[in-house]
């Protein structure tokens, strides 16, 4: 008996001991992703976990949500959507057990941004309708307002439902949101009034984000008023705008280019260590599939198409504004990536890393050439996705299957097959003889 009782004592002091390892490893992960070094930090997490399930500590599932929930912010950073959600949804299995409702309300969350990213738009808003039923339940009034701003923002503006996201954004201003977010709530709702084309409403908004000192904010502000003020006619205004978006967008890059450089130096090691980091998470369900690159900032070149019938000075005076507007259009990453690979595939051209920011750049300017584009192809085709517009916009700018299959990282007959569903599906058009090219260009 007295040799069972020591057996037991030395078995819970090692699950102590590994029990503290687990705890300090995760102190550690998050002092790394902070610092941004991804790939250390994602495996300080993942073995953490492994002895967490080692010594089945069911007693320390705050940590094993915490670490979970980290894990998934990682992921979801790197577009791993599918990790990120398995991992924001274990952390939301451990918060409701533990009955923890603030726990709860942003793991729902983060799965609803980990659906939203995967374009499970109908999944994406039963978490998030679960957040924010959590957080009117126990009053958390800051996160009521950032869920109607995020909400606004980041899905009923990517589903076209612009009058819902103003009614939402307009309820996040109401309530209790910081300063930061308030210029972000303005700056949404002048781009969804510009979307809606209520261009007074939009100026109003716009104007008002301007009190931002953020220059990427300014950036997106200044975007949106060029825009307004060309299809206005006001041209004058228009390169005024432009230079103040030229100006802004050189102090964004000069305050980030050195963070810049520490992302992709963390997403370049996070690749090499793919294969150590999955052996470590063998006794999970979370695989890690990397899309990262080593190129920096690329460059891109769009032409404004004039509509409207001025006289000879004023074109004159606009054609010499077009040769600053294209140097500055040259730094959208999609355009010029799609461009250098046309011509070039080399291992440097191979090496290219695009986010979300830098594909809905691509659309805004997309849409500024041909006339609102992907609204008209939207309205023309509801059922599009958000990648299946992406596509529609490359053909659009007359880019080759092959350049397109590279840029979404699969094969070119996947992609010829990806297209016909695309026509056949989701268009609606089993039966047209025409390419997928020609109905793009019909549009």
């Amino acid at each position: 008996m007295v040799l069972i009782v020591m057996i037991l004592m030395l078995a819970s002091c090692n699950g102590q001991k590994q029990q503290e390892k687990a705890r300090a490893l995760y102190e550690e992960g998050v002092q790394l992703r902070e610092e941004q070094h991804s790939e250390e930090a994602a495996e300080c997490f993942l073995k953490a976990l492994e002895l967490l399930d080692d010594v089945r500590a069911n007693n320390d599932s705050p940590l094993q949500a915490q670490i979970n929930d980290n894990l998934g912010a990682l992921y979801l950073k790197h577009g791993l959507f599918e990790g990120a959600f398995g991992a924001h949804n274990e952390a939301l299995q451990c918060f409701k057990q533990l009955g923890d409702s603030t726990g709860m309300m942003n793991a729902y969350r983060n799965c609803g941004r980990a659906m939203r990213s995967q374009e499970q738009y109908a999944q994406a808003k039963q978490y998030y309708d679960s957040a924010f039923s959590i957080a009117t339940l126990i009053n958390d009034n800051a996160m009521v307002s950032d869920l109607y701003l995020e909400m606004g923002r980041d899905y009923y503006m990517e589903i076209g439902d612009f009058a819902k996201g103003i009614e939402c954004v307009n309820k996040a201003l109401d309530g209790e949101l910081s300063n930061d977010d308030i210029d972000i709530a303005h700056m949404t709702l002048g781009i969804l009034y510009y979307y809606s084309n209520n261009f007074d409403e939009a100026k109003k908004h716009l104007k008002e984000a301007l009190r931002s000192e953020r220059p990427g904010l300014k950036m997106s502000v200044y975007q949106t008023l060029y825009a307004i003020a060309y299809y206005e006619g006001d041209y004058k205004s228009a390169v005024y705008y432009q230079q103040l978006f030229s100006d802004n967008m050189l102090e964004s890059e000069h305050q980030h280019s050195s963070e810049t450089m520490q992302r992709l130096k963390s997403e370049y090691e996070l690749k090499a260590q793919k294969n150590a980091m999955e052996s470590l998470h063998r006794n999970h369900s979370l695989k890690l599939y990397l899309i990262i690159a080593l190129s920096v900032i690329v460059f891109l070149v769009i032409l404004l198409i004039i509509r409207r019938k001025i006289n000879e000075n004023k074109i004159k005076a606009l054609e010499k504004e077009l040769e600053m507007r294209n140097k500055i259009m040259l730094s959208n990453k999609v355009f010029v990536t799609a461009k250098n690979l046309g011509e070039h595939l080399t291992s440097d051209t191979l090496g290219f890393v695009l986010d979300d920011s830098d594909w809905d750049d691509f659309i805004s300017l997309t849409d500024m050439i041909f006339n609102d584009f992907s609204k008209r192809l939207l309205a023309t085709y509801p059922k599009l996705g958000k990648w299946d517009v992406r596509i529609c916009c490359l053909c659009k700018n007359g880019f080759s299957n092959q350049v397109i299959s590279i840029l979404l990282d699969t094969q070119t007959d996947s992609f010829y097959k990806r297209k016909t569903r695309i026509r056949q599906q989701k268009m609606g058009l089993p039966d047209d003889k025409r390419t997928f090219e020609e109905i793009i260009n019909a549009i």
